[in-house]
């Protein structure tokens, strides 16, 4: 007895014919068709990273420049600026086409909610909880309809004592009150940032933020594209049990209507599991810390509790608010300079600083 449905390859010469159940084709269909939802998922992301990448080295090759070739015509600068924006806005597009993108992946999953739904949820609450996305998100819509993204550049007076410092030794920047004559950009956004607003900076945190978006997603999806990985995986093992010397162009096949062949081949589904390798964890150009750095979350609190906006505790350090900033959201703070803050305010757990008026009253310490 024929059956309708059956594993074979679509060869000339000899080749095996195993037959199926109607239910596995359906079976091995839907898992391809997981599979090139799972591919595209990824190369989206992959788009995303390829144009951040892109930035990031066009204006750290500029910042090169300045400090090895430094020149300061009208001219240079504006092919700076040009360059930039063409940087900048390829990544706003690539950001807002995955996002826009992403939400109709996954259809072919029966999960409740839908894969669809959990990326409307996503993408919200990265909106909802950073700033740097809120404003990347309003500039995209800035820039499509009205004007370019970054207004002016800025190289900054020296690199403290960081040996590599000249990769941001000029600062892109948007102008806030520019980006206010335009009606449609939301004054609350721009409320949320300096008038000088470092586009770069911003541009790196978005992503890292959709990076941790993406990682939420790929997690909900993963467990029916690992199933759908296995049931291909089962047929081609069934296939080469049945006595198949090859599996080239294996397919599930409904006898008598080419069109639904399913092939069955997985070195395509292998350009994805190298994407998920290599993409594991969202990008952060910030080194990580140890143990004894203090987290992000202790640094805000510390500050919190001692009353202090930004700038106030930045200067209590001698350090910048764009880099006390950094602390916050993610940069390793020197434990030195942990200790110190919290000697300055008055937090330390074992140590206080004594005025050195108030240490001249003291008791001289006795001769050892």
């Amino acid at each position: 007895m024929t059956s309708d449905y059956i594993l074979e390859q679509r060869v000339l010469g000899p080749h095996v014919t195993l037959a199926i159940t109607q239910k596995r084709y359906e079976e091995l269909s839907h898992a391809r068709e997981v599979l090139s939802e799972a591919l595209t998922f990824e190369q989206r992301y992959e788009l995303l990273l390829g144009n951040f990448i892109a930035m990031e080295l066009a204006l750290t090759e500029t910042c090169l420049r300045a400090k090895i070739e430094p020149q300061f015509g009208y001219l240079e600068s504006a092919a700076t600026l040009e360059t930039a924006n063409r940087h900048v806005v390829n990544l706003l597009t690539a950001m807002r086409g995955y996002v826009d993108q992403v939400v109709q992946d996954f259809k072919c999953l029966a999960i409740n909610p839908s894969f669809g739904s959990l990326a409307e949820l996503e993408i919200t609450s990265t909106f909802n909880r950073s700033p740097d996305y809120r404003f990347m998100y309003s500039l995209r819509n800035h820039v499509q309809h009205k004007a370019t993204a970054i207004h002016g550049l800025e190289q900054k007076s020296g690199m403290g004592d960081d040996a590599n410092g000249w990769a941001e030794l000029i600062k892109f920047f948007a102008i806030k009150t520019t980006l206010s004559n335009d009606r449609d950009f939301k004054k609350r956004v721009l409320d949320e940032h300096p008038e000088k607003i470092d586009v770069r900076r911003c541009a790196r945190q978005s992503v890292h933020e959709l990076g941790l978006t993406h990682l939420k997603l790929r997690d909900a999806s993963s467990e029916h594209v690992n199933r759908a990985r296995v049931t291909i995986q089962s047929a081609i093992q069934d296939y080469t049990t049945a006595g198949a010397n090859s599996v080239l162009g294996l397919c599930a096949r409904h006898v008598g209507n080419a069109a639904k062949d399913v092939p069955l081949l997985l070195n395509w589904d292998d350009v994805r599991l190298k994407l998920v390798e290599k993409n594991a964890s969202p990008p952060q150009l910030w080194p990580h810390g140890n143990y004894k750095t203090p987290k992000a979350v202790e640094v805000t609190g510390l500050r919190e509790k001692a009353g202090h906006t930004r700038v106030q505790a930045a200067d209590l350090v001698c350090v910048s608010e764009e880099r006390w900033q950094n602390y916050e959201e993610g940069l390793p703070m020197p434990e030195g300079l942990h200790h110190f803050y919290r000697l300055q305010v008055g937090l330390h757990p074992t140590h206080r600083l004594v005025p050195l008026h108030a240490a001249d009253e003291q008791e001289p310490p006795p001769d050892l």
